[in-house]
């Protein structure tokens, strides 16, 4: 295993008075995860991207980031990983509250199979934002990162991912 260190960048797009919307950006790298994702599905699903996008920009600035938008159960017990579904698009995020989501990566879920652990690639996005969650999970509890009533951060430094 190595370990890897991000930072938690504000998605300005998407935030707003209602919610935070934030992605990792992983050291060495120029974009966050959710710009990859973007970045790497937008010729073939562009009209399920542009929902995903308004989704996440209602999210931020009417509704907040609230349950109905999300699968939720889609990591470990209790480490609040979600999926933003939409179509057959899914976008893993943690979800810390209605204020405050930490959008990774997700892919293409084929109507022909029942769970993401089905398919190598959306596995293994749901996994690194499972570990990103307990990394997250860990630096609130060790209060090395807090979460404000708005959703805003208040983070002492990049957090260390062992992977």
């Amino acid at each position: 295993m190595k370990n890897l260190k991000f930072d938690i960048v504000n998605i300005e797009e998407f935030s707003g008075q209602k919610a935070q919307i934030y992605s990792i950006m992983f050291e060495g790298d120029d974009m966050t995860l959710v710009d990859h994702f973007f970045e790497d599905f937008s010729e073939v699903y562009q009209d399920d991207l542009e929902e995903m996008a308004s989704k996440l920009r209602l999210m931020g600035n009417d509704y907040g980031c609230r349950l109905h938008y999300f699968r939720v159960n889609e990591g470990a017990p209790a480490d609040g990983v979600v999926a933003l579904r939409c179509h057959h698009m899914r976008l893993y995020c943690l979800r810390y509250d209605n204020t405050c989501i930490f959008i990774g990566s997700g892919g293409y879920k084929s109507p022909d199979i029942k769970a993401y652990q089905e398919d190598p690639v959306l596995y293994s996005k749901a996994l690194e934002m499972r570990k990103i969650a307990a990394c997250i999970n860990r630096a609130i509890k060790d209060r090395e990162l807090r979460i404000r009533e708005d959703g805003t951060l208040d983070i002492s430094d990049l957090i260390e991912l062992e992977i």
